[in-house]
């Protein structure tokens, strides 16, 4: 099958949701510190593949709102904030001056356990921070808002009643994507637009990646969007965009990268994989895997955090995700990436 070449920019359009890179400092580490403190019992980042639009198991039919009980967000706020701020305060003292205003319901759905009812949420928290972003979390509570509930499991068969629910308030809007968003690696004869959230390196995203050559004869354009979780990743999303940037082989490298790169510890290391495997890309980045690597965090580094801090502000906190024409996929799932593109 030829391959044809995307037709579109190399950058991201500034729409909505789209917030320029800054380099990381230490508001966005603490800010990390103080996330994971309060996520003791939270479902973000677990990949699940699950997505579904139907009311899930355990959630309260619409036509019992009569007798739902209500959810206390004051409540709720109020508690996140006075733990981000106590947790924050001797680190940051910004963080002391952090309030219930910064922290947002956005979603809750009612979940019942028996004879109780629970509140899955997803809170959108924003530090009055130009360096930090904001922030988004699921969690169970009561209808106090002040308790946080693990998991809610059925006994006998181990069930858990809240996973599609969590799963639901995860979902990200396709229609809340902005223009441009992802670069086109691949145009082909099939009815199905395919847009991926990834880090090369996850072997999620790497079974996502299989998946989806194994159909591209279904598939009219396939749009990665760079998602690295760590500096390797980051480095081989520089040397993607390059070759984006310069249409050069952009199938081949980013088919080597989710196939045959391995992960190194040194960022030099993964250039010169990449050295050794594409000549032609070293052209313009001299012998040196370190002036190589020099001259891609300067032309390509910020343009690659910049489209990972749009899919953060989106609401995407792990990999891999698919947007699979009006569908959303949280994590690799074959069967259900079949369903969606029949």
């Amino acid at each position: 099958m030829a391959i044809k070449k995307p037709i579109c920019n190399t950058t991201l359009t500034q729409k909505r949701f789209y917030r320029p890179h800054r380099p990381a400092g230490r508001i966005q580490q603490v800010t990390a510190a103080l996330f994971f403190v309060l996520a003791l019992g939270l479902v973000a980042g677990m990949p699940s593949g699950k997505a579904s639009a139907d009311t899930p198991a355990g959630t309260l039919p619409a036509d019992s709102s009569a007798q739902m009980p209500v959810l206390d967000e004051a409540a709720l706020k109020a508690a996140i904030a006075h733990r981000l701020r106590t947790a924050g305060q001797n680190k940051d003292k910004r963080f002391r001056q952090f309030t219930a205003d910064q922290v947002s319901v956005e979603r809750k759905i009612p979940v019942r356990a028996g004879d109780m009812v629970f509140f899955a949420v997803r809170i959108k928290i924003s530090p009055k921070m130009p360096e930090s972003g904001p922030e988004f979390i699921t969690m169970m509570v009561d209808k106090t808002g002040t308790l946080l509930i693990g998991s809610i499991q059925d006994l006998a068969s181990g069930a858990d009643l809240a996973k599609e629910t969590m799963d639901q308030l995860q979902a990200v809007d396709p229609q809340a994507l902005p223009p441009g968003f992802g670069k086109e690696i691949f145009s082909g004869p099939g009815p199905h637009t395919v847009i991926a959230v990834s880090d090369p390196f996850c072997p999620h995203c790497r079974q996502g990646w299989d998946h989806i050559k194994l159909n591209l004869d279904r598939i009219k354009t396939f749009r990665l969007a760079h998602y690295p979780l760590n500096t390797a990743s980051e480095t081989a999303c520089m040397v993607m965009a390059d070759a984006y940037h310069r249409q050069l082989m952009v199938f081949e490298v980013v088919d080597f990268s989710y196939t045959q790169l391995t992960r190194e510890q040194e960022p030099r290391d993964i250039v010169a994989q990449y050295m050794a495997a594409f000549p032609e890309l070293a052209e313009t980045w001299g012998k040196d895997p370190d002036v190589a690597l020099a001259y891609l965090e300067e032309q390509f580094q910020a343009q690659v955090k910049d489209e990972k801090e749009t899919a953060r502000s989106l609401g995407i906190q792990s990999t891999p995700v698919f947007f699979i024409n009006n569908g959303f996929l949280k994590g690799f799932n074959a069967e259900k990436m079949a369903a969606l593109m029949p």
